[in-house]
This record gives structure tokens, C-alpha cells and sequence, in this order.
């Protein structure tokens, strides 16, 4: 049997050739799939954690109410808590700690009705958070540093010494004596948000939650911590935060270290007892390895349905490879049959020959599938997301590689021992139902397949489905299969339109393609191999535009910079400058619409940016007809805002009177604007209405700001006796601004507008506003009648802006904004911005709101927003974030973090994370085997289902050059054929590439959550990409048909009559 097997190989070697080439091909696809699926992912998974934000990995711990003897122990323990817990990965940690308050001598501060307190703060990485002014860093025990503006507040210089007394709310304990040393101040983004007064440097009314009435506050005393440690002074708080070195993570520790971080609480809380008060763990380190595996899931699922796709593929072309193989083996059958051989003789001869072509398929497929796996990770993606590898070959690869060979080889043995239909059988009624009821089948399954995909949910699902593993290969199987129905009589159609045409040539090969059934045997092959390839193409187009999609929406604009401090006038300057593009502030945030606060978990967001820039600014799918300058134009004011200019640290001037010698005051709270948008408010001190000009603090600390707004809340003058009447009292306040220039004129060019602040906007009657030039600058004149009848603090706020009350905000609101709430254009409702509720107007209605997608969202003009808030009195200007449109230059966002104002996130990064990332590149590298892939099978199947058909048809060829037909008119006969077939069967697989595109490839598409992206994917047909590969595949078809023809027809003489009946 073995002789058998090795003189047919020497005899047939181009068949089995061709035979082990496809079985090769589909090992190889699969085993590369294998590799992209195991050591590709786990690799992803850990440089995706290497990769990890340190926000993202850090585990703090919280303590509060440290005594003074236990605070060296509490620090050390919970430093030896946390190391334990993130072995074995190396591990740095900071700590900082601040004591309570404590009493400063009262000739340093003023105090209410306790002294003035201050509170000591320990850092071990001072330097690195703060910039040094003037004087030293602490190194002594006792040293300590002031932040600039305490240090000015409280009159402290290099050299003071300094007594902190009794703690406040505590048993007594031992003062502590400090010597200042420097003067420093906090570098942005460096922490100082957890200091108790923020860096702010004092609090006047400073409640700490130990002490139930308000004190001033200063501080802090800034120390090292060692030094704090040991004065024995008490902490209120203490922060220790520690960050695992994840240079070179492996998967299971980083589990082991994630659950060791979930119950770091219990081992925490039973080290330090009863040494602390409250004891917390927080860390977002399992939800990132989380997060990370349900992305690596989403990614995978993808990949194995394009393996089953290729392996589906490479099935079809065995299929066909085992049928020609068994037609041109007919007749050696039929002899060895009659020569004696058994059924089973022949069945283990065919076993054993595909066994051996199984066995050199997988022997040669693992290390390719290694090497072909290897050269993917040296391109991008792969490449650009740190996973390059060398070639290795895995145990999981083997086993694919082995089983996939096996299950190829095992369909081309039941092929050989299928018995062969004689050349001139016609097929029974029972076969042709049988095949008309398996395409019956697999179209109900594909369309089962298509319905699965629709109905499945469009929250997160990161599990690898087996729906969406198989749709793909069924849908477009059964599309080729159904196709090539539709080719047959398209072929026979042609077939009588041929009789035509004159000549031999032409009615004969239409004549071979439509009457010869073997003539479309590779029919099923090159429609779905054609299919494959164009759905390949396409898919990777529709995915990489949905993730660009969903990268837009998500961040909302090219760049935003998420503020971590309060913004100052002057600071949309800076960014503008840093990134050299249209620059606004925004607002993004949670908020109540009406008495709803939206379902659980998922509050309505307000999303409020300059919508007169909206095309710079907005990102992300609107209507089709229409683009976010016609939003935007619907919702931007209709006039600008100028104000009164004030230049840098000008003196502004109050004054103001009261008649009939009421002794009344108002607190002034300025509303300004910078030219970026930016408005700051600024509140003087309270300023008795006795015709005495009161300058206010500078509030004009950068150049080219104006003045749009001024609150005043009048009130009874608390140093003189209450007032007398209760009846109705004139007021008249004016505040003086000075000139910026020469050239400044008195008119500001805006309408003021004078009203009366809710709740009770009666109180204040005959209200006016009016704008004067004086010798010292410009006078703006406010007055009104006050009734100050009722309660004591009822609000009586005057409020002048340089603006007309707006009304209602308009707004856009997401479609699920208006489906959950029920409204449309038209709709007023009120949100709640802060603690004010704003009414506003539904003017359009879209799919979704920039930066909230699939959110409740609105989305609204900040400036109409702020204007509606002011005219109430309140003159807070929400602000969360700097979105800038089209950023100039590569390094934008490098240029944006380094101003150090907050987070920056930029559409180019959050894009290249989403399609490049190393959890997500191992879908574009899976595409871009199918379709080379494709190609080849379909090249293989094209060359042997020619080379087969011609070895059959070599009498016929020899009885045509008897007739006296030319080679040459034998080869275009043979060739138009051939070529009748492909060019419609490659249409039709074509054909099935696009709908397949249309209906499959936006539901195969989720987000790196698993979810349905937002917005929804849509179908991508790259013209030239697609129109390039049908044109290799055919001219690859074509030059493989012509060069075959040749041969066979050069090889056709008389020998070949003398061998057939």
C-alpha cells in the first residue's frame, strides 16, 4: 500500500502539490490566528498595563485620626501592607500627611471665636511639588516652608520662628515650635487638590469637621515628613499612595496582585487596629485589569471569526481539490476495483495518502504560521503597540495547526472514497433536491446567523460569541453558494445569444462554459474566495471608521484639557498659545433636569462650549444634511458681549448712598471676561453705603479682561446700629473704572441691563443702569429702591450686566434625551447648573452630544448659559475643561500637559488607542491575512481546477487539432471559457462582498467595551482598494488560465486519440 501511495505521488506530484499547498495555507491561517488570539493577547494585555496611567494602577490608602506617638508605625505598616500587596512587582511610594488644626499666636492673624489656626503638612517629595522662591528646603527637624500667599498674609519671613499651640477639638499636647526657611509655590498638578485649604493659603470660615464653628484658617506649614512624624503632633489625615512597577508584567501576577489589592482593606484594617480612626483602600487596579481583559475578549471574538472564515475558505478549495482529485482518478478506481480491491482497501489507501499530506501540511504550516505571525508583529499596528515578537512556536498552536490539518484532510478522504459518477451520469431527482435542500439550509442558518447578530444587545459583552464567530462565514458562504445559481443561467443565456456570432471560437467556448458542469466546479470557491477577500477589505475600512467615529464623539473635540484647578483670567491664553488653535471653555458635567436626576448610575450631562465656533470645535456624527455650524448657529447668542475694559491691577472705585441715612452695605461681586470666553468672578468686601469711595482688591490680574457683570446684595451695615425703618429706601452705587489707554472711550458699545435677583426679585424696585464718563474713567451708576421689610436675609440683590436677560437657554438635546423625557423642538424645561436652575428651550434634537455619547445629554452655549445665571445673581462661571478645534502641529497635546492644568486628552490619541492599541491590534492584522489568503486559495483553486479539466479533456483538444483547428484558435476557445466563467463569478462574489459589507459588517463592530459603538457603525466600500484586488485576482486567475491552456495544449497530439475509445 505504501508503494501504492509513494508511485502515485512521483506519478500525480503537481496534483498533490496543489493539495497539500491549500492544506498548508488554511493550517497556516489558522495556526496565525491561534498565535494572535493566545500569545498576541496576553502579550497586549501586559504591555496595556505596562502602558497603564499611573492614576490607573496606584493603590492610596486613607487614615484619619492619627495620635501623635502611633504616627511613625501607622506609616510604616501601611507602607509594608502595600508592598506585600503588589508583589512580586516592585513597588515606590509617596506619602503626605497633615495634622489638625492648631492655634497661631494671635499678633500673626486675626481670629473668630478662637484664635487664628494653622495646621502642619508632611511631604516626602516637597521639591518636587513645589518651586522654591526664596530660602532653603527643610532639613533640620523644626524647619518648615510657607506657600507664597500665606507667607504674605501672615507676615512670615526667612527666619521667623513660629509657635503652633493647642490643637483645635483635642486633649492637650505639646506646642510645636517651626523656623521658617522658605517661601514656595505649588507647581499645577502636583497634588495640591488634597491639601485641606486646596493651596489656597488661608480660609476665613473654615469648617474642618472637628470643630463645629468656622475659624480662619492658614496654612500649611509645609515639613518633611519624617520630621512631621515625630513632633508628636496629631494627624487628621494621611495619604500614602503606591505605584507597582509594571515594566514587565506578566498575566498572572497581575491577577495575583489584583486580588491581593481587593482585600488589602482586611489586612489593613487588622495591622493598624485601633491606632486610626478610618482606614481606606482605593484603587482603580482590578477595574483596569478588568477593563483590559474585556478588550483583549472583544478583540479576540473578531479574530476567531476571521479564522473561521479562512478555514471555511480553505475547506472549499480541499473540497474541490478532493473532487477533481477523485475525477481524475476515476478510472484507476474503477481498475483497482475490478482488479479485487475491497471498499476498505481503497479507504485505507486513501487515508493513508491523506494522513501523509495532513502530517507535511502541519510540519510545514507551525513554523510558518510562527514565522507569517512574527512578520505581522514587525508591521503596524503590531509594531506601533509594542508587540513585536520573534518567531516561537506554542503548544495552543501546535494543537490548532495539527486539528485544523486533520479536519482538511479528513474531508479530502471522504472525498476519495466517494464513489464517482461516470462521465455521462446525469445527476438523480433525489440529488438535485438533496442540493437544493443543503443551499435551502445554509441560507436559513445565515439569515439565523444575521438575525442573531441584530437581536444581540448593545450593552458591553466581551465574551468571544459563537454567532458572531460564525455569521460572517455563513453569510457570505451562502451568498456564494445562492450566486452561483443565479451565474448557471446567466451562463446559458449567453449560451444562446452566442449561436449569433459568427466564427468557431466564441459560440464554442460559451457553449463548453454553460452546457459542461464541470466547467463551474470552482464555482463555489471563486465566488466566496472573491466574497472573502472584498468583505476583508471592506470590513477593515468600516471598523477603522467606526473607531475614528466613536474617538470623536467620545472626546468630543481635537483636544480637551480637563481643568484640576480653578481656572484664572489669562489661562485660555496660554493654552491658546501652546496648542495655536480655537480655543473655548467648556463645561461637561452631571446635572438635574427638573426634579429627574436621570436613572441609576447614568445622571442627565449638560455639555456647554462657544457654539459660534461650533464647526472648529464640535466633533463627531450629526444629520447627514446638516453639521454642527447649523446646530450651533441655533443656539449661539444673537449679539456679543463687550463689557467695560479693565486693564491689569487697575483700582476700581466704590461708593454709594443711602437716603434717609439708612445705614445699609453691599458686598460687590464683579463678573469678568477674558478674550477667550474664560469669565472669573471677584468678590470685594462689604462696602457701607455712606458716600465714601472704597477701592476694591485687584481683580483685574491679566491684561484684556471687561467687565460684563456686577452683583450687589445689599444688606444692613453690621457695625452700626440696625436700621430704624422698614419701609422702602433709596440706593445709589457707583463703580469707577479707570481708563486702559489714551484712546479709551467712556461707551462700552453693550446694553446694560439692571434686574432684581430671585427668589423674591420684588424687594428691589425702580431699578436703573447708565454708563457716564468721568475725569478718573468710566462710572457705572446703579440704583434702585430696597424694601427691607421681611426677614433679615432675604435676598436683595441688584444685579447690572451687559446684557439683555436672555430667557430661556436654547438647547440640543440627544435623541435619548428626548425619548427617555419625552420632549421636542419647542420643549422648556429647567436644568440645574451649580445650585441655580436655568430654564431653557429644545431647539434641536440629535443623535447624540459631543463627549456623552449614547448619553441623556444637553448641549448649550456657554456664554447664553452664563448670561441666564448672572442676571439671577449668580455670577460663578462653570467651567470644567479648555476645548480646542484643530490644534496646530504634532505636539499639541505634549504642549498642553505641560502647562500643567489638568488632563488632556486629544480625537488623534484616543483614535490611535482605539484602531493601534495593543489590545486592538490584532483585529487589522488578522484582516490583513484574510485577504491574501483569499488570493491564494483562490489562485490554487483556479490553476488546479484548470489543470484538471484540461488532463481530462486532453482527447477532446487532440480530436480538434485532427479536425484541422489551430493551436492558436484551440487555446482561445479553452480560454474564453475559462474566462466566461471567472468574470461573472467574480462579480457575483463581489456582489456578495458588498451586501455582506451592508448588512454584517456594522453589527460585527463593537466598542472596547463590548458594547454597540456610539454612534452606530456604518458600512465602508473602498472603491480603490477593492477595485485594486478584483483586478489581481483576476489578472492572477487570467495569467494562471493562459499559462495551464498553453501547456496542455502544446502536450495535445495523436498519442492522446490512441488512448480513448
Amino acid at each position: 500500500m505504501l508503494r501504492l501511495v509513494s508511485r502515485r505521488a512521483r506519478a500525480q506530484w503537481p496534483l498533490l502539490a496543489a493539495l497539500l499547498g491549500v492544506v498548508t495555507i488554511g493550517a497556516t491561517l489558522l495556526g496565525t490566528c491561534t498565535l494572535l488570539v493566545t500569545r498576541t493577547a496576553e502579550r497586549a494585555l501586559e504591555v496595556a498595563m505596562a502602558r497603564a496611567a499611573p492614576a490607573a494602577v496606584d493603590v492610596t490608602v486613607y487614615t484619619g485620626a492619627v495620635e501623635g506617638r502611633d504616627a511613625r508605625s501607622v506609616a510604616a505598616d501601611t507602607r509594608t501592607v502595600m508592598t506585600s500587596a503588589l508583589a512580586p512587582f516592585p513597588v515606590t511610594t509617596t506619602a503626605r500627611a497633615s495634622t489638625v488644626l492648631r492655634a497661631l499666636p494671635p499678633a500673626l492673624a486675626r481670629g473668630t471665636t478662637v484664635p487664628a489656626q494653622a495646621y502642619l503638612s508632611g511631604l516626602d517629595d516637597l521639591p518636587a511639588r513645589a518651586e522654591l522662591i526664596t530660602g532653603r528646603w527643610p532639613q533640620h527637624p523644626g524647619d518648615a516652608v510657607l506657600l507664597e500667599s500665606t507667607a504674605g498674609l501672615l507676615g512670615l519671613t526667612p527666619g521667623s520662628r513660629v509657635r503652633l499651640g493647642a490643637e483645635l477639638a483635642h486633649a492637650p499636647v505639646p506646642a510645636v515650635d517651626v523656623t521658617v526657611v522658605g517661601v514656595v509655590r505649588p507647581l499645577p498638578g502636583r497634588g495640591w487638590d488634597r491639601d485641606p485649604l486646596a493651596a489656597a493659603g488661608s480660609a476665613t470660615g473654615y469648617r474642618d469637621g472637628r470643630f463645629l464653628q468656622p475659624v480662619n484658617a492658614y496654612g500649611p506649614f509645609l515639613v518633611n515628613l519624617a520630621d512631621l512624624l515625630t513632633t508628636g503632633a496629631t494627624v487628621d489625615r494621611m495619604e500614602i499612595t503606591a505605584h507597582p512597577d509594571l515594566s514587565h508584567p506578566n498575566r498572572r501576577d497581575l491577577e495575583t496582585m489584583a486580588g491581593a489589592v481587593g482585600g488589602a482593606d482586611r489586612r489593613l484594617g487588622g495591622t493598624l487596629g485601633d491606632r486610626v480612626t478610618l482606614a481606606r483602600v482605593s484603587s482603580d487596579l482590578a477595574l483596569t485589569l478588568r477593563a483590559a481583559d474585556d478588550q483583549r475578549h472583544v478583540t479576540a471574538a473578531v479574530v476567531l471569526a476571521i479564522a473561521v472564515l479562512g478555514g471555511v475558505l480553505a475547506a472549499t478549495a480541499l473540497v474541490l481539490a478532493g473532487r477533481l482529485t477523485a475525477g481524475i482518478r476515476a478510472d484507476e478506481t474503477a481498475l483497482r476495483s475490478a482488479l479485487g480491491t475491497s471498499p476498505r482497501q481503497l479507504a485505507a489507501t486513501a487515508t493513508l495518502e491523506a494522513g501523509i499530506v495532513a502530517a507535511v501540511a502541519a510540519a510545514l504550516a507551525i513554523p510558518a504560521s510562527a514565522a507569517v505571525h512574527a512578520g505581522l508583529t514587525h508591521l503596524s499596528p503590531l509594531d506601533d503597540a509594542g508587540l513585536t515578537v520573534r518567531p516561537a512556536i506554542t503548544g495552543v498552536q501546535v494543537l490548532a495547526v495539527a486539528g485544523g490539518a486533520l479536519v482538511l484532510t479528513a474531508v479530502l478522504t471522504v472525498l476519495a472514497i466517494r464513489p464517482v459518477p461516470a462521465p455521462g451520469d446525469r445527476r438523480t431527482r433525489r440529488e438535485l433536491l438533496a442540493r437544493s435542500g443543503a443551499d435551502l439550509m445554509l441560507a436559513l442558518f445565515a439569515v439565523a446567523g444575521w438575525w442573531q447578530l441584530q437581536a444581540q444587545p448593545t450593552a458591553a459583552s466581551p465574551r468571544a460569541d459563537a454567532v458572531r464567530m460564525l455569521a460572517p462565514a455563513l453569510l457570505l458562504t451562502a451568498g456564494a453558494a445562492l450566486a452561483l445559481r443565479v451565474v448557471l443561467p446567466a451562463l446559458r443565456g449567453a449560451d444562446r445569444l452566442a449561436y449569433r456570432a459568427r466564427g468557431l471560437a466564441l459560440p464554442l467556448a460559451v457553449s463548453e462554459s454553460a452546457r459542461r458542469p464541470q466547467a463551474v466546479a470552482a464555482g463555489l470557491l471563486v465566488g466566496l474566495a472573491c466574497a472573502g477577500g472584498t468583505f476583508g477589505l471592506a470590513f477593515d475600512a468600516t471598523w477603522h471608521q467606526s473607531q475614528r467615529d466613536q474617538a470623536a464623539l467620545s472626546v468630543g473635540t481635537d483636544l480637551v484639557l480637563t481643568l484640576g484647578t480653578t481656572p484664572v483670567p489669562g489661562d485660555g491664553a496660554v493654552v491658546s498659545a501652546a496648542t495655536a488653535g480655537a480655543v473655548s471653555p467648556a463645561l461637561n458635567r452631571g446635572t438635574a433636569v427638573g426634579q429627574w436626576l436621570g436613572t441609576a448610575g447614568d445622571a442627565p450631562r449638560l455639555v456647554a462650549v462657544d457654539t459660534t465656533r461650533a464647526d472648529a470645535l464640535l466633533r463627531g456624527p450629526v444629520d447627514s444634511d446638516r453639521g454642527w455650524a447649523d446646530v450651533g448657529a441655533t443656539l449661539a447668542p444673537r449679539t456679543r458681549v463687550t463689557g467695560l475694559a479693565v486693564a491689569a491691577g487697575a483700582p476700581l472705585v466704590l461708593s454709594g448712598t443711602a437716603a434717609g441715612g439708612a445705614s445699609l452695605a453691599v458686598t460687590p461681586r464683579l463678573l469678568l471676561q477674558d478674550a477667550t470666553g474664560l469669565r472669573t468672578s471677584c468678590t470685594g468686601p462689604a462696602v457701607p453705603l455712606d458716600g465714601r469711595k472704597v477701592r476694591l482688591p485687584a481683580c483685574a490680574t491679566a491684561d484684556g479682561l471687561r467687565l460684563v457683570a456686577v452683583a450687589l446684595p445689599v444688606t444692613a451695615d453690621a457695625g452700626d446700629e440696625p436700621v430704624a425703618t422698614a419701609g422702602p429706601v433709596a440706593v445709589a452705587v457707583t463703580l469707577t473704572v479707570p481708563p486702559t489707554g489714551p484712546a479709551d472711550k467712556s461707551a462700552d458699545g453693550s446694553a446694560w441691563t439692571a434686574t432684581s435677583a430671585p427668589p423674591v426679585p420684588s424687594k428691589l424696585s425702580n431699578l436703573s443702569v447708565l454708563l457716564s464718563p468721568t475725569p478718573t474713567g468710566t462710572a457705572l451708576r446703579m440704583a434702585a429702591t430696597v424694601d427691607l421689610g421681611g426677614a433679615d436675609d432675604a435676598a436683595r440683590t441688584l444685579v447690572a450686566t451687559a446684557f439683555a436677560d436672555p430667557g430661556p437657554v436654547p438647547v440640543a438635546v440627544s435623541a435619548r434625551f428626548a425619548s427617555e423625557v419625552g420632549v421636542d423642538s419647542g420643549s422648556q424645561l429647567s436644568v440645574t447648573v451649580g445650585t441655580t436652575p436655568v430654564p431653557i428651550v429644545v431647539t434641536e434634537v440629535v443623535p447624540t452630544v459631543p463627549s456623552a455619547p449614547g448619553a441623556v445629554a444637553v448641549l448649550a452655549d456657554l456664554d447664553t448659559l452664563s448670561r441666564a445665571r448672572a442676571v439671577t445673581g449668580d455670577l460663578t462661571f462653570p467651567v470644567d475643561a479648555w476645548w480646542v478645534g484643530h490644534p496646530a502641529g504634532a505636539g499639541a497635546a505634549e504642549r498642553a500637559t505641560a502647562l500643567h492644568l489638568g488632563t488632556v486628552t486629544n480625537r488623534a490619541a484616543e483614535t490611535a488607542r482605539l484602531t493601534g492599541g495593543p489590545l486592538r491590534a490584532g483585529l487589522p492584522a488578522a484582516l490583513r491575512l484574510i485577504v491574501p489568503a483569499a488570493a491564494l486559495l483562490l489562485l490554487a483553486g483556479a490553476v488546479l481546477h484548470v489543470t484538471c479539466d484540461l488532463q481530462v479533456r486532453a482527447v477532446e483538444v487532440a480530436r480538434l487539432r485532427g479536425l484541422g483547428m489551430s493551436r492558436r484558435g484551440i487555446r482561445a476557445v479553452l480560454l474564453g471559457q475559462h474566462v466566461g466563467v471567472l468574470l461573472p463569478l467574480l462579480a457575483a462574489g463581489a456582489a456578495v462582498g458588498a451586501l455582506a459589507t451592508r448588512i454584517v459588517a456594522p453589527l460585527l463592530v463593537r466598542s472596547d467595551t463590548g458594547a454597540a459603538p456610539i454612534p452606530a457603525a456604518q458600512p465602508q466600500w473602498p472603491w480603490p482598494a477593492e477595485t485594486a484586488l478584483l483586478a489581481v485576482l483576476l489578472a492572477g486567475c487570467l495569467l494562471a488560465v493562459a499559462v495551464v491552456v498553453t501547456v496542455q495544449v502544446r502536450r495535445a497530439d495523436a498519442a492522446h486519440l490512441r488512448v480513448a475509445p
